[in-house]
């Protein structure tokens, strides 16, 4: 099925009518974002953690009970404990998650240590291991024809001395596996990191790994916005504009790490600023998430109240990302995997070097307390339709928070708590009017909480695409 689709799907473009006017061309490199996130087959929004279990310390927790737990909170693509491939008892429990997740509409990726990017003979990140495809092939004879095997870890955050080999070992899964997807995790940006990254700048560093790598996506992680005030939203969203740039450059979509546990100056997040987290991200174009951790394993240094904890109780942490993921989930389902970003914009200031809010023919206005940070991503459809998903920006505060969509003939849709789209209001809307503007909708929104709209007219059918 996903080989049948992807010719479909990738195109010249595709045009839809809204209204009375044509829409603009989907350009093919934003059908191939939607395209790709499609073939990975999870039927709804990816959504993984970091786990750094192994199954020789930590075997005997994950039992189907533990599966269900990651099902049960909205977790579509975990990744798996790292295990020894040369013990075949290991090797049988990982088959056995694989089939306790595929019986849950799951994939896994597996960290399978033949699979991460190591360097060559004696330490040297220069070459790639001569055995290295070797390893591939005999971990793909293992797991590869699972249904339920997402793709190989390859590894994290490759830097100056090591990233060319990085790339190489990426691509070379790609050429043994063409049918999954292999996972690896950037540098974040940060002023400087392009030394330690050993690039000019930080949109060739995205650009070299995709173009070296043959990546399926791109994914990174960020936790300054968890650091007390406002110190690290500048970083935070500077990350999502460049790698949703990169994303546009490159036609792969992008994943972004957020924080589920306290550790140095970065805070424990409450529900608030976990629901704020997941949709800024998905606002600013994500198109999947993952959260850095899930297992505390063992006290080290202060870090706490992951969403397993020392004990391997639950904690609250668990709850808060379970209801923000089911809610989610159940809202919308696999909107977000077919939608593409083609804007974001900030009221009344922006963040991270972005584009403060200007009318255009989808949203000609938004009203707010005066001072109180609004989000606003804006989306296409493969159709041409248009979307926009509307962010409380506050981690703290509540607000009454208007748009309004232009032109006499608007339409717009949202979607119930089953999932089904509908003609008018958002769940959290809280009255509306028309006049000459247009439509306006108002919504009273609590931290980090979202009001998502199709939206239908003349206007919104001729805005431009990037």
């Amino acid at each position: 099925m996903r080989h049948v689709l992807l010719p479909c799907l990738v195109g010249a473009a595709v045009t839809a009518q809204a209204g009375a006017a044509e829409a603009p061309q989907v350009p093919e490199k934003l059908a191939a974002i939607v395209a790709k996130t499609q073939s990975f087959g999870l039927g709804r929004y990816p959504i993984s953690f970091w786990s750094y279990t192994n199954l020789k310390e930590h075997g005997r927790y994950m039992d189907e009970a533990e599966v269900e737990e990651w099902a049960d909170a909205g977790f579509t693509v975990p990744q798996s404990p790292s295990f020894d491939a040369n013990d075949p008892a290991q090797k049988a429990h990982i088959q056995r998650l694989l089939n306790w997740a595929r019986e849950r509409q799951m994939k896994l990726i597996l960290c399978d240590p033949r699979c991460r990017a190591q360097p060559g003979p004696n330490g040297d990140w220069s070459q790639m291991p001569p055995d290295y495809a070797d390893g591939i092939r005999a971990a793909v004879k293992d797991f590869g024809s699972h249904p339920a095997t997402f793709g190989f870890h390859v590894g994290d955050e490759p830097d100056a001395a090591m990233k060319e080999t990085f790339f190489r070992c990426y691509r070379v899964q790609k050429e043994v596996a063409p049918h999954l997807f292999p996972f690896a995790n950037l540098l974040p940006w940060w002023p400087g990191a392009e030394e330690r990254a050993g690039t000019d700048t930080w949109p060739n560093y995205l650009d070299e790994y995709v173009r070296d790598s043959n990546a399926d996506l791109i994914s990174y992680d960020y936790y300054g916005q968890m650091v007390p005030g406002e110190d690290g939203w500048n970083g935070y969203y500077e990350n999502l504009r460049l790698y949703r740039e990169a994303m546009w450059r490159n036609g792969v979509p992008f994943w972004n790490t957020l924080l589920s546990v306290g550790h140095f100056r970065y805070r424990c997040p409450n529900y608030d600023e976990i629901r704020w987290q997941f949709n800024t991200t998905v606002a600013s174009g994500a198109h999947g998430v993952l959260w850095f951790f899930y297992y505390m394993r063992q006290p080290h240094a202060n870090y706490r109240l992951s969403p397993v904890d020392e004990h391997w109780d639950r904690t609250q942490t668990y709850y808060d990302i379970r209801r923000v993921q089911k809610s989610f989930h159940r809202f919308y389902g696999d909107l977000f995997t077919r939608l593409v970003s083609t804007r974001v914009t900030f009221h009344p200031k922006a963040y991270g070097n972005g584009e403060v809010f200007k009318p255009n023919g989808i949203v000609s206005q938004i009203l707010a307390p005066e001072g109180h940070p609004v989000l606003l991503g804006e989306f296409v459809d493969l159709q041409g339709r248009r979307y926009v998903m509307l962010v409380n920006n506050s981690m703290t505060e509540s607000a009454k928070i208007g748009l309004t969509f232009p032109g006499q003939d608007v339409k717009v849709f949202s979607w119930n708590w089953s999932g089904a789209e509908y003609e008018g209001d958002a769940y959290c809307a809280d009255g509306q009017s028309r006049d000459e503007k247009g439509l306006t909708i108002h919504h009273w929104l609590a931290p980090g909480q979202e009001a998502v709209y199709r939206v239908q007219s003349q206007s919104a059918a001729r805005e431009p695409l990037p």
